[in-house]
């Protein structure tokens, strides 16, 4: 795994950066990794968020888009949260059968919704970038 940083505007709404100040540019560490999804490997991008007392680590990633649609042939993608402090509960979703359908989170307190919004955010952006460059 390869760590990388990633310059963002000073204006930190979109989710990136904001640990060191250099020239109004923030920087973090971004890491590289993978994922086996259903046999097939995604490259993911990872990082930490801290907001005063929360810490959540994220991950994401895809293979982009592919020409079968299907669930042997298509794309892939990948997104993982990780509470390392923090008052947050994960849980799945499931249906009537009890088959997991969806997942749920829930936080409290300013730092924690904050942290979310800047997972959530990063975690888009890498899907939003890898699926442009990749296009078969």
């Amino acid at each position: 795994m390869e760590t990388r940083s990633r310059d963002s505007p000073r204006d930190d709404a979109d989710g990136f950066g904001e640990t060191t100040e250099m020239e109004g540019t923030f920087m973090y560490a971004v890491t590289e990794g993978a994922a086996k999804i259903n046999g097939e490997m995604v490259n993911t991008f990872e990082r930490e968020i801290t907001q005063g007392g929360t810490t959540l680590e994220v991950s994401a990633g895809t293979n982009g888009y592919k020409s079968d649609k299907s669930r042997a042939g298509g794309s892939r993608t990948y997104v993982g949260i990780d509470c390392v402090n923090g008052d947050f509960h994960f849980s799945p979703i499931t249906d009537e059968d009890g088959d997991v359908v969806g997942i749920e989170i829930a936080s409290c307190g300013n730092e924690s919704l904050n942290a979310i919004l800047k997972a959530l955010t990063f975690a888009y952006k890498v899907l939003d970038e890898q699926r442009r460059d990749v296009n078969d």
